[in-house]
């Protein structure tokens, strides 16, 4: 009897030391358990560097920074850079990759879901009184693509310099105009430019409407600026779609003089793009492009008022004269 009360204490102590056991491996089996699935999804660092030498020279405050996996090793990835790099932390695998500066007035982003599809655009004017449906111009974009780069495990960040170039052309004109005294207000824009950008593609879509042009009088002419994503020479519809610039000149007698003027000529054979001296070209000019606007005899005319006009009514009216020829006055118009 006092045998089988030993071997059953004996066999309760075997228990407890089982459990024990079981209970003590449970933070290690768990640990173990994460540190596989780390293992299943390793990092590397990569260490991105800009240069912008022959670019720009206004750099821009953040870059966002998109890897797209091309396989299924990779997981997307996306960060937030200073203009001059950083370090992001990403997956193993094969990518494409974009970059652009980010958060600009402008330029908004659609179709970021993938490689193919992101693109750059500007939204429809607002808060002009102008009765015509524009879009902004496009603020300076500057971008990397890259179609495929691999990405091996490694505990040293791989190093890469990528060198950021401009899509966005800027243009300034001025037209001489007799017969400022007759103007009430003035809305000028461009249509045949391109309205959006695809960063992975290298491509562009024609603006379904015109682009807004911004305007002032300047030492008695009336000066222009705007811009427009980079033109791609081998865009087949540019011959069916020439570039117009549209002068809506309204007078005093709210009457509406307007002039249309085919700038394709122009456009098309502005400055060549490229870097600074001694540079390789690098996208399209950073620098704004002066352009001749070919109107007839050099000068806009505006025509007579309607007879009974009042010199008071409308706009800026008969107070125009006092303007002279004073720098900086800008039309009650963009």
């Amino acid at each position: 009897m006092a045998s089988d009360v030993r071997e059953m204490s004996a066999m309760k102590d075997t228990c407890r030391m089982i459990l024990w056991l079981f209970f003590g491996l449970l933070p290690v089996l768990g640990s173990c358990s994460f540190r596989d699935m780390l293992d299943d999804y390793p990092v590397s660092g990569v260490r991105i560097r800009l240069d912008w030498k022959g670019v720009t020279d206004k750099l821009p405050e953040t870059m966002r920074v998109v890897f797209y996996p091309k396989d299924a090793r990779g997981r997307m990835v996306e960060s937030y850079l200073p203009a001059e790099g950083g370090e992001v932390e990403v997956s193993p695998g094969k990518y494409a990759v974009v970059a652009y500066n980010f958060n600009t007035k402008s330029i908004q982003i659609r179709g970021d879901e993938s490689y193919e599809t992101i693109e750059a655009f500007t939204g429809h004017c607002t808060g002009l009184d102008v009765g015509e449906d524009m879009v902004w111009s496009p603020d300076p974009l500057y971008v990397v693509t890259l179609g495929e780069i691999e990405i091996r495990q490694s505990d040293v960040a791989l190093p890469l310099v990528w060198k950021p170039e401009a899509v966005v052309n800027r243009y300034s004109f001025d037209i001489k105009v007799e017969g400022w005294d007759r103007i009430s207000d003035i809305i000028c824009h461009v249509s045949g430019l391109n309205g959006s950008y695809f960063i992975g593609n290298h491509a562009c879509r024609l603006s379904e409407v015109p682009i807004c042009v911004d305007t002032k009088r300047e030492n008695g002419l009336l000066w222009g600026n705007f811009s427009s994503f980079a033109l791609l020479k081998d865009v087949k519809t540019r011959a069916d779609s020439p570039i117009l610039l549209t002068l809506k000149i309204v007078k005093r007698d709210k009457t509406v003089q307007e002039i249309k003027v085919d700038i394709t000529g122009v456009i098309e054979t502005a400055p060549p793009s490229g870097g600074g001296e001694g540079e390789p070209d690098v996208g399209v000019s950073d620098s704004e492009i002066h352009i001749e606007v070919p109107i007839p005899e050099d000068k806009v005319v505006v025509d007579d008022l309607k007879p009974g006009t009042d010199e008071g009514d409308g706009g800026i009216g008969g107070d125009v004269d006092d303007w002279g020829d004073e720098t900086d006055v800008e039309l009650p118009v963009n």
